[in-house]
């Protein structure tokens, strides 16, 4: 371990990797759910699919936001992956 961890930098990494990668995990699959229907998967496998991929991808998220230098570092890092996630059915639904 680098150094003792503040209190902050505690709270930032923790809510970080469980709320936003709970977000990321729920935007993924959205994304997953209504985007693999639209290219002909049947909605069983579609959602299958959305699942198996959803929690490796959260839990990927929650040691990327444990491995950032601080806690707003981690929010940038899963923020902004769920920011990206949320822009892939925003863009599907004008395309």
């Amino acid at each position: 371990m680098k150094h003792k961890w503040t209190r902050g930098e505690v709270w930032g990494k923790a809510t970080a990797a469980l709320l936003g990668g709970f977000i990321a995990f729920v935007l993924i699959g959205l994304a997953l759910g209504a985007g693999l229907p639209d290219v002909g998967v049947p909605v069983g496998v579609a959602v299958a699919i959305s699942v198996a991929l959803s929690v490796p991808v959260w839990v990927l998220l929650i040691g990327w936001a444990v491995l950032a230098p601080s806690g707003r570092g981690a929010w940038l890092r899963v923020g902004g992956t769920a920011l990206l996630l949320a822009a892939v059915p925003a863009l599907a639904t004008f395309l």
